[in-house]
């Protein structure tokens, strides 16, 4: 009996083992399942980032291309380039400098960014220099150029509601008579001096676009270097 006993009790400590193992097995697999899964959804984020920031990057590019051709317009009449004749002859030379009077609409798009925070969140690994740097792109330097853009449009604000009250705008819009437009670009102190802090605002802003995709774009290929990215 006692033989008989200590069989029993060593196969049934034998099953124990293999259940234990087998367990541990089952746990390994599933958690190797697990990072695999958590794995590719991390290289969907960063994949959704790389299209997200290309985005911006393309707005960013078309943008910088009006601003180089709106920013020199706006140093001629500053400077006193302008000829007076010029505004009220020719119907496509007043419009470039009316139009100078405009302001970039950029969106930029946070999802992928925000996808990466949250999991940053969820698992410690995830906190590396890159993400980091990422994070902070898309907090620190957003923010300053979040900052610039309402500069920008306070300022623009500021001297268009000038020239409406001056009777200019609507003069020129409804009744097509850039007569007292051109006369104030020319002698409307207010203007000149509206008109200035609006030219150092544009220029601001577009250091700022210029500054942030520059570094976005460092970002970008590290993230594709990394992740094997095309």
């Amino acid at each position: 009996m006692e033989n008989k006993t200590g069989k029993y009790l060593k196969y049934a400590f034998g099953e124990i083992i293999l259940v234990v193992i087998g367990i541990l097995i089952a746990l390994s697999i599933n958690n190797w399942n697990q990072k695999k899964i958590e794995k590719k959804q991390i290289r969907n984020i960063y994949i959704r980032i790389v299209q997200d920031f290309n985005n911006t990057a393309s707005e960013i590019e078309r943008d910088i291309k009006n601003m180089d051709i709106l920013y020199p317009l706006m140093q001629n009449i500053l400077n006193g380039d302008v000829e007076r004749d010029s505004l009220l002859s020719s119907n496509d030379y007043f419009r470039k400098y009316h139009f100078t009077l405009g302001s970039p609409d950029i969106q930029i798009n946070e999802t992928g960014i925000r996808l990466l925070e949250s999991k940053i969140e969820l698992d410690y690994e995830l906190n590396t220099e890159l993400t980091e740097a990422l994070s902070m792109l898309y907090s620190e330097k957003l923010f300053e150029l979040e900052v610039d853009a309402e500069f920008l449009d306070d300022n623009l604000k500021r001297l268009t509601n000038h020239i409406v009250e001056e009777g200019v705008l609507v003069d020129y819009l409804v009744k097509n008579n850039r007569t007292k437009y051109v006369n104030m670009i020319f002698e409307d102190v207010t203007f000149k001096n509206y008109f200035h802090i609006f030219s150092l605002s544009y220029e601001i802003y577009k250091n700022s676009l210029i500054e942030f995709k520059a570094e976005g774009e460092i970002l970008i290929d590290r993230i594709k270097t990394e992740n094997n990215l095309e």
